[in-house]
């Protein structure tokens, strides 16, 4: 029983011993592309307004119609709430149906509608309360909040303190749309292909799963099994003692 004890103890230090901190390391010859680079992928993303949305509205020279100044931080309890049926309501314009649309679209009928009361009206509109969640081994994971319509795939990670020792750098995931039906991304963040090949814009309330390496699995099973090695461990021991009595 002590010879297994002390082969598990080799194999988990080994395991333990296996991490790859290097973000590259799958393919450092990759870095020759530098020469001839890989044409960036551009998204044009467009949000599109859902219920429970914070609108955060500012006329620039009528402070009447706004929601804040300019400069003022955007706390989630700023704007205007869309409530459950997709219906906003506006300083002066009233109410309008917006779930659904476009923030860009949003913009220009607020403007044709705000023309009825001023003079070439300029308006900005931002959703502040838009979250991404992060999960996984990641050293804080949670939400982090989006206040530019998207996020990059390591700012996220920054912003959720960085990778944990026991991340698996080769299968980051991205989780996004209706979770009945997700639209999953792989992301081997180790391999400068994966990375060129793949989109790594985030949206609001995208998931960004890091996955564990197969060492902290291993030590999760071998947890998992210690109470039966023990258990062995115990009975054994137990028979020998009885031997010597004898």
């Amino acid at each position: 029983m002590k010879i297994f004890m002390f082969c598990v103890s080799i194999i988990l230090l080994f395991t333990a011993c296996d991490k790859k901190y290097s973000l590259f390391s799958q393919n450092q010859d990759f870095i020759k592309t530098i020469q001839h680079p890989v044409v960036e992928k551009k998204e044009i993303y467009r949000y599109q307004i859902r219920p429970y949305d914070r609108i955060s509205v500012l006329f620039y020279e009528h402070p009447d119609m706004s929601t804040r100044k300019v400069g003022d931080f955007q706390e989630d309890t700023v704007g205007i709430s869309v409530n459950a049926d997709g219906i906003a309501s506006f300083p002066i314009i009233g109410d309008i149906e917006v779930r659904g649309m476009y923030l860009e679209d949003l913009e220009k009928k607020i403007k044709e509608l705000a023309s009825k009361y001023v003079i070439n009206p300029s308006v900005n509109l931002n959703i502040i309360n838009s979250r991404l969640f992060v999960l996984g081994e990641v050293n804080n994971p949670g939400t982090i909040k989006i206040t530019n319509s998207t996020i990059g795939l390591f700012e996220a990670i920054s912003s959720s303190g960085g990778l944990k020792d026991s991340s698996d750098n080769n299968e980051v995931l991205i989780i996004r749309g209706d979770l009945t039906n997700p639209e999953l991304t792989k992301i081997n963040i180790t391999d400068f292909k994966s990375l060129a090949n793949n989109n790594l814009i985030l949206h609001p309330y995208d998931i960004l799963y890091v996955n564990p390496n197969k060492a902290k699995n291993f030590n999760i099973n071998i947890n998992e099994l210690l109470p039966f090695i023990q258990l062995i461990q115990s009975a054994t021991s137990s028979g020998v003692n009885s031997k010597t009595l004898n």
